[in-house]
């Protein structure tokens, strides 16, 4: 039976991590390469908390690393137990005397009630009509007390410290990584062998951000995403102060200090945005078109075309939607396309709506057997005549990865601030392909050099195998596949499909079709598979026409249950 799916080799063996102190090393580890990159950059107080922590015991720096990652920030003492601290009191004595934690020297109810059980609450309390309440019906009795809560907890010997300076090691966190997402587990996942990043450059002149105030930006950035969590539950006022809480990003002409500018200018856009829709959620018309016009990110133009029309302000989306025609995103496009002859009607004026190219539509009529997958069902029918593999996007993309890998992790300004990337930073902006001119070029020839030595390919996917990239965290498709896709498919053909991905990557990454088919006669087919009531969809559909644009044999097969 030919081959109906691509198989992906063996994983990558996982390993047991041996040091029970890893997290202190990976914790340094992160402190010692922010303090070589940006030790310019860094505040007084943060330099600072760099040098306690230099004075700090071993004991008493992995102390701090657990602290840090539990829950917070007080902490009882005797229930800080980790064997691999040989002497806990004196690693906590070296943290209160760098300042790293604190005694509080007053104590709140409320923030020390989840630190004890029901049981040692009750201790407290005379008489048995508490030990039927709940936990959280024990602190009215508690606060009602004569003894001030800390001279109890003191009485019962117990001693609780504050965890101290835990913003200076998030800011560490943001320069290291460059994000919110990351954290110290990256390192675990890497070393247990779950994913394996791609060598690359972090040279100090490569950094991200060139200057402090791009940093303090981006933190506030984070911060006021933290408050976005519970948009829907804001009122227009609230929203609209959000907005003026964003920080302004004014690029200047150097080039070096755009580049961190960049990176927070695209991630507050993010934020406006969703601002903008919940504004339109509440009917907010032209607050929401405010915020618009200050993004150029999608979906922007669209958002204001659409708001533009609903206000019967026609003429005015009219010329928004004509300049549309010119945007390099084909889903701007596309809507462009869709929307325009709605608002000539409305102004009066003929519209005629241009035909998308015809699709190669086929009916299926399948027997459902061992497998209720659509997909799987139509390439095991094709594959009677040929071989069909169930790819998706897969191929395209791990195909687009292997050729362009020297641009992907190329040694460019601001792209990578760590090794647990899968990408550069700028991966799905504009500005990716110019950035990288002489790096595509080399990946247009090896493309070309594939197709006359397809074994070559084979063995630069067999290095890449368990590599995370952009498009996936280190799939290769099956080696029968990538040779059968070098040879049949033109290099034409190859070209075409790489022009679009790179022309959007972020938009064109999906609605690749479903199948390719092989046939015994040569040549190969692409097959968009589509069950009973089933649909294409947008990004499906522009694949579709543009492989129709171009000659690429391509069908839309619409399966029906015998």
């Amino acid at each position: 039976m030919p081959p109906i799916a691509s198989a992906q080799s063996q994983p990558v063996a996982r390993t047991v991590l041996p040091d029970p102190l890893y997290y202190l090393a990976n914790f340094q580890r992160v402190i010692q390469r922010v303090y070589e990159r940006y030790d310019d950059l860094l505040s007084t107080e943060e330099q600072d908390f760099y040098r306690r922590l230099q004075l700090l015991s071993g004991d008493a720096q992995a102390l701090y690393v657990r602290l840090l990652t539990r829950k917070g920030p007080l902490f009882r003492t005797s229930k800080l137990r980790y064997q691999e601290i040989s002497d806990q009191s004196q690693a906590v004595a070296d943290l209160v005397a760098q300042q790293l934690v604190i005694q509080p020297s007053e104590i709140n109810l409320l923030d020390t009630f989840p630190l004890f059980t029901k049981q040692e609450w009750l201790e407290l309390l005379p008489g048995a009509a508490a030990q039927r309440l709940a936990k959280a019906a024990l602190v009215p009795l508690l606060q009602s007390l004569p003894e001030p809560v800390q001279t109890i907890i003191e009485q019962q010997g117990e001693t609780l410290i504050q965890l101290n300076s835990s913003e200076h090691f998030a800011t560490f966190c943001l320069l290291y990584f460059s994000n919110g997402r990351q954290d110290l587990t990256e390192f675990v996942l890497r070393d247990l062998g779950v994913y394996r990043y791609e060598n690359y450059s972090l040279a100090r002149a490569t950094r991200v951000f060139t200057h402090r105030e791009q940093i303090d930006k981006m933190l506030a950035y984070y911060r006021l995403r933290d408050v976005l969590d519970d948009l829907a539950s804001l009122s227009r006022e609230e929203i609209l102060a959000l907005n003026t809480q964003l920080p302004a990003i004014a690029c200047s002409q150097q080039q070096d200090k755009c580049r961190g500018n960049t990176l927070v200018q695209r991630r507050i856009e993010r934020l406006r945005l969703r601002l903008a829709r919940q504004l339109e959620r509440l009917e907010a018309w032209q607050d929401a078109l405010a915020l618009y016009r200050q993004c150029q990110q999608q979906p922007s133009c669209e958002r204001q075309v659409r708001i533009l029309h609903r206000l019967a302000q026609h003429q005015a989306a009219l010329k928004l939607c004509q300049q549309m025609f010119d945007s390099p995103s084909e889903a701007e496009q596309t809507f462009a396309r869709q929307f325009h002859p709605k608002l000539l009607k409305a102004l009066g004026q003929a519209a005629t709506k241009p035909a998308p190219p015809a699709l190669n539509e086929v009916q299926l009529f399948l027997t459902a057997g061992d497998s209720p997958n659509v997909e799987l069902a139509a390439a095991q029918s094709l594959s009677v005549s040929g071989d069909c593999f169930y790819v998706e996007n897969t191929l395209f993309l791990s195909m687009f990865c292997l050729v362009f890998w020297e641009a992907i992790f190329a040694d460019v300004p601001g792209a990578f601030s760590n090794e647990f990337q899968t990408g550069p930073h700028d991966f799905y902006e504009e500005d990716f392909a110019s950035q990288r001119s002489q790096h595509l070029e080399s990946g247009w020839r090896k493309l070309e050099h594939w197709q006359r030595a397809p074994d070559d390919l084979i063995q630069v996917a067999e290095q890449k195998h368990g590599i995370a990239t952009p498009f996936h965290m280190g799939f290769m498709p099956a080696p029968e596949l990538l040779k059968l896709a070098i040879t049949r498919i033109s290099l034409r053909h190859w070209q075409i499909i790489f022009e679009r991905l790179l022309r959007d990557l972020k938009e064109n990454r999906n609605g690749l079709p479903d199948l390719i088919y092989f046939p015994n006669t040569g040549g190969y087919e692409l097959v968009e598979v589509k069950g009973p009531g089933d649909r294409l969809q947008k990004n499906q559909l522009r694949w579709l026409h543009y492989f129709a644009e171009h000659q690429i044999p391509c069908q839309v097969a619409y399966v029906q249950w015998q």
